[in-house]
C-alpha cells in the first residue's frame, strides 16, 4: 500500500444508515440470481440482478450507497468512462480505499444497482469506503435522484450521442442537472468547451493537457464547438484532437479556464504513452500501459480525481504503470499463440484515436468490425468522419485489411476512398471467419490490431470464450 493522505469527498459526517428488512431481502435474492446466472453461463450477471433488486426493494441503491464512509464518486462523459474509472479503481487500491465498482461497464441504474448489492454482505450492507460508479450521461440525473454524489468527473462530450440524445445539448444538460442536483464536486476536462463549461464557478476543478511532443491530430478532424455565454464558434490557440485543446471565444472573453493539474511533454507510442504530470509545484514521470491521446486524457481524469480526494502524487503515479486494461479498451491478448489488441472504437474521435496508436506500429494487420445494432447506433455514417486516411499512408497498408460485422460493406467502401488499395480489402461479414482469417495471415513479429463496434465486441467475447481465451469481465 503506498501512502495517502485520505480525505471525503463530501465532508466528515456519517453517512451509515441501516438496511430495511426488504433491502436485507433484495440483496439476498439478487446475488444468488446473479450467482445462478452465471453458473448457468448466461452472463455475467450485471443487470438483472440489480432489476430484481430495485423491485424487491426500492430504496436499496439509496440505502447501500448511504453506507459507505466516504460517499459515491462518478464517472460519465461519451469517450473514456470504463478506462477513466478502471484507472482511478487502481489508484484507488494502490491507495488503500477499499470500493464498490461496476467494473463490468454496465453504468444504467439497474447495472449500478447490481454491482454494489454484488459488493454487499445481506444482514450487514456495504464496508467499504465509498462508491466508484460510470454512470451513462442520460442516466447520471436518474441516479442522482436516489444517491448523493458527492464528486463528478466528467471526461468529455462527442456527437456519438446523437442516436440517442438527439443534440450535444440535451447531453450536456442531463449530466449538468446530476452534478446540480447533489451539490457535487466537478472534475471537468478544461480542454473542452462542450465539458469545460457545464456548471457554475463553485466547487469545480479542471485538468488538461499542456503540451504534447508530437503534432497527432490532422484539422480535418476537428469538431465543432461553440462558446457558452455568447452562442459564438470557438477557435484555436493549439487542437489534441476532436475539439480537445487550448480554446478561446473569437467573440467575447470566454476562454478554456486553467487547468488546476496538467499533463505536459505527452508521448504517445503504439502500446504505452508517457508525459509529466504537474499538481501546484510538483511533477511526477508518468509511464502509463496505454497507448493514444485519449488515454492521457483518461488517466489524467482519474489522477485529478484521485488528487481532491486525497490520494498521494506517489500512489497516483504507482496506480497509473500498474494499470491492467479494462474490456476491450487497448486490451492486450494471446489468442492462437498470437498477440492481438483490442481497442472498441464507436465514433469519429475515438476511432481516429485507435488508428492513431495502430499506425505507430509499422508491423500492425489490421481487422474492423461494424455492426449497426442499436447499442451501436444505428446510422454509421460516423465512419466517413473518422480520419481511416492514416492507415493508407501508414506502414500497414503493404498488408491485406480485413473488414467484418453487419456493415463489413460499408467499412470497405470507407476504406477504398480512403485511399487503401482495392485488392488488399477482404471482406468477410462472420466475425469468426474474419478472425481465422486475420490469425492465419499474421506473421512472426506482427501484431493483430482489432477495432469492433460495441456489439462486435460483444460478439468477440463469446467466440474467444468458445475458443477458450479469457477476455476482461469474462
Amino acid at each position: 500500500m503506498v501512502e495517502t493522505n485520505r480525505t471525503e469527498p463530501g465532508g466528515t459526517e456519517s453517512r451509515e444508515k441501516n438496511l430495511t428488512v426488504s433491502d436485507k431481502a433484495a440483496v439476498l435474492v439478487a446475488q444468488l440470481a446473479a450467482g445462478t446466472i452465471r453458473k448457468l453461463g448466461l452472463g455475467l450477471g450485471s443487470n438483472l440482478p440489480g432489476r430484481i433488486a430495485r423491485k424487491l426493494s426500492p430504496t436499496v441503491l439509496s440505502n447501500l450507497s448511504a453506507q459507505t464512509k466516504k460517499g459515491v464518486v462518478a464517472v460519465t462523459g461519451t469517450n473514456g468512462k470504463s478506462t477513466t474509472s478502471g484507472i482511478l479503481s487502481e489508484i484507488l487500491r494502490v491507495a488503500g480505499f477499499t470500493f464498490a465498482h461496476n467494473r463490468q461497464g454496465a453504468n444504467l441504474v439497474t447495472g449500478i444497482t447490481a454491482s454494489l448489492v454484488e459488493s454487499a454482505n445481506w444482514a450487514s450492507g456495504i464496508k467499504a469506503d465509498l462508491c466508484l460508479f460510470e454512470i451513462d450521461e442520460a442516466a447520471l440525473p436518474v441516479v442522482a435522484r436516489e444517491v448523493k454524489i458527492e464528486t463528478v468527473l466528467v471526461t468529455n462530450l462527442f456527437r456519438d450521442q446523437l442516436d440517442r440524445f438527439g443534440e450535444l445539448d440535451t447531453t450536456a444538460k442531463l449530466i449538468s442537472s446530476g452534478i446540480v442536483k447533489n451539490h457535487s464536486r466537478a472534475i471537468l476536462n478544461a480542454d473542452d468547451p462542450n465539458v469545460s463549461q457545464l456548471v457554475p464557478d463553485e466547487s469545480r476543478f479542471f485538468y488538461g493537457i499542456e503540451s504534447v511532443k508530437e503534432a497527432t491530430v490532422s484539422s480535418q478532424n476537428q469538431e465543432l464547438a461553440y462558446c457558452s455565454k455568447c452562442g459564438a464558434e470557438v477557435a484555436f490557440h493549439n487542437v489534441f484532437y476532436g475539439q480537445l485543446g487550448h480554446w478561446y471565444c473569437p467573440s467575447c472573453e470566454n476562454s478554456r479556464p486553467k487547468p488546476n493539474i496538467i499533463a505536459k511533454d505527452v508521448e504517445v507510442f503504439a502500446t504505452s504513452s508517457r508525459f509529466k504530470l504537474q499538481i501546484g509545484n510538483t511533477e511526477e514521470d508518468c509511464v502509463l500501459p496505454l497507448p493514444g491521446l485519449f488515454n492521457v486524457y483518461n488517466a489524467l481524469a482519474a489522477a485529478t480525481a484521485a488528487h481532491y480526494m486525497g490520494v498521494s502524487n506517489q500512489a497516483i503515479r504507482y496506480g497509473l504503470k500498474e494499470y491492467n486494461t479494462l474490456f476491450g479498451r487497448s486490451e492486450k491478448l494471446v489468442i492462437d499463440g498470437k498477440p492481438v489488441i483490442v481497442q472498441l472504437i464507436k465514433n469519429p474521435a475515438g476511432a481516429t484515436q485507435a488508428v492513431s496508436s495502430c499506425v505507430k506500429d509499422d508491423k500492425a494487420r489490421l481487422l474492423i468490425a461494424i455492426n449497426d445494432n442499436l447499442a451501436d447506433g444505428r446510422d454509421v455514417s460516423w465512419l466517413w468522419d473518422a480520419d481511416f486516411e492514416q492507415l493508407a499512408k501508414a506502414a500497414a497498408a503493404q498488408n491485406s485489411l480485413v473488414v467484418s460485422g453487419q456493415r463489413a460493406e460499408d467499412m470497405a467502401v470507407r476504406m477504398k476512398y480512403a485511399g487503401y488499395a482495392a485488392d488488399k480489402i477482404v471482406c468477410v461479414p462472420k466475425l469468426q471467419e474474419a478472425l481465422e482469417l486475420s490469425l492465419n495471415e499474421l506473421k512472426e513479429g506482427e501484431t493483430l490490431w482489432l477495432m469492433p463496434t460495441y456489439t462486435c465486441l460483444l460478439d468477440l467475447q463469446k467466440l474467444l470464450k468458445s475458443m477458450g481465451v479469457s477476455m476482461s469481465c469474462t
